[in-house]
């Protein structure tokens, strides 16, 4: 089977199994959108590794892993089911440009959080937690009884709504990077709330109603602001910039505009946590955020000299003797996570998760603790690994 599944792979077709072809059968009649265009298109799409089957749910989904026919990548499909991908958000480089080229009334100032976003939607008897790109996420699945009590009820009572929520905190199994304010374990944030099946955002004002009804977590939310008055959301940001925190999403009254704006110490932070694992990003990833980190810094404090060039060099740099010492030792670029979990089963459901997406984990710690289980796994990053190692070790590179 590993064989064939091998050979399909190098002639471009992807190694899906009949059982799948037969489910995505069985499901194309009752869903409106995939009836768009004839099964024939699906299923080549299917082959072509551009749709993918949803791992983990008890209903039949699929996920588009590319953008395909005008549909963006991370759409789920089901039986009378779709879930838009959460859309990208622009970003501006300068406030006192950006928002009155775009924004021409109110609009509000929501903290954006470091951390990632869920898609949280009933499909069956199940409530699930969906990914950006449209895996289930067995961490968020489980853990949003702890801080969304009341999703079922909302879910039920609004069964055309689906929850977008920032999941965030150093007890999470995806970022390394969150909000200074949260110390350990995560907390959830619902930001959005999504039409389906048309993907659109409830305008704020309708919005902030049902969150306050539902008494979901939300980020800071401050406004409205107008164009011509941006004074105080220049404050807003120094004193985020000082707090440690990520940046705002502006979104327009109506709902049909967003921006984000980044504080000029969250792109430093950027640059501090990913400077070990070059090997695993691409290299205008450095640029954009230096760019992003010199416009900001001028526009919010007006100045790029003295101090602000140790303070870059201090903030990217200085964890980097420590990591040259361990690798000279032999060992390896990893990150290191303590998660928290209602249940094994979805301890399971994550490794899994992982082995699928082709993450090197190595489990160092189980235990029970307070009602949880408590895991302490290592993400070993080979790439990162090489990268550094090749130049340690004395290797030439042509440049």
């Amino acid at each position: 089977m590993r064989r064939e599944k091998a050979e399909r792979w190098r002639s471009g077709v992807w190694p899906y199994s009949e059982e799948d072809r037969k489910r995505l059968a069985e499901i194309y009649p009752h869903n409106p959108l995939l009836r768009r265009f004839p099964l024939k298109v699906w299923e080549e799409a299917l082959a072509e590794g551009r749709l993918r089957v949803v791992l983990g749910t008890r209903t039949p989904l699929f996920r588009l892993r590319r953008d395909f026919k005008g549909l963006p990548s991370g759409t789920i499909f089901g039986p009378e089911t779709v879930i838009p991908s959460f859309p990208h958000i622009p970003r501006i480089f300068r406030l006192h440009t950006g928002v009155p080229r775009y924004l021409q009334g109110p609009f509000w100032a929501e903290e954006k959080i470091e951390g990632y976003n869920v898609r949280l939607f009933r499909v069956g008897d199940e409530i699930l937690a969906a990914t950006r790109r449209g895996f289930i996420c067995p961490f968020a699945t489980d853990r949003y009884p702890d801080f969304l009590p009341r999703l079922e009820e909302f879910l039920r009572d609004h069964p055309h709504l689906c929850v977008c929520c920032e999941v965030a905190g150093p007890g999470n199994p995806f970022v390394g990077e969150w909000p200074p304010y949260i110390q350990e374990d995560v907390h959830f944030f619902v930001f959005d709330l999504m039409r389906l099946p048309e993907g659109e955002l409830l305008p704020p004002p309708e919005k902030y109603r049902l969150l306050a009804a539902y008494e979901f977590p939300t980020p800071e939310i401050h406004g409205p602001y107008t164009p011509d008055r941006l004074d105080p959301l220049s404050q807003l940001l120094r004193r985020y910039d000082r707090e440690g925190r990520e940046g705002v999403v502006l979104k327009s009254a109506d709902g049909k505009i967003y921006l984000k704006y980044a504080t000029p110490g969250s792109h430093l932070e950027d640059l501090r946590v990913v400077f070990p694992y070059l090997g695993d990003v691409p290299p205008e990833y450095l640029t954009h955020r230096l760019v992003r980190y010199l416009l900001s810094q001028w526009e919010l404090y007006g100045k790029l000299k003295g101090e602000i060039w140790e303070r870059v060099g201090t903030r990217i740099l200085s964890g980097l003797e420590d990591l040259f010492s361990r690798l000279d030792r032999g060992e390896v670029v990893s990150e290191a996570f303590r998660l928290r979990f209602r249940t094994r089963r979805a301890f399971e459901a994550l490794l899994a998760h992982f082995r699928h997406a082709q993450v090197k984990v190595e489990v160092r710690e189980v235990r029970e603790e307070a009602g949880y289980l408590v895991v302490e796994i290592v993400k070993i990053y080979p790439r990162a690994t090489s990268f550094w190692r090749q130049k340690l070790e004395g290797f030439s590179v042509v440049d």
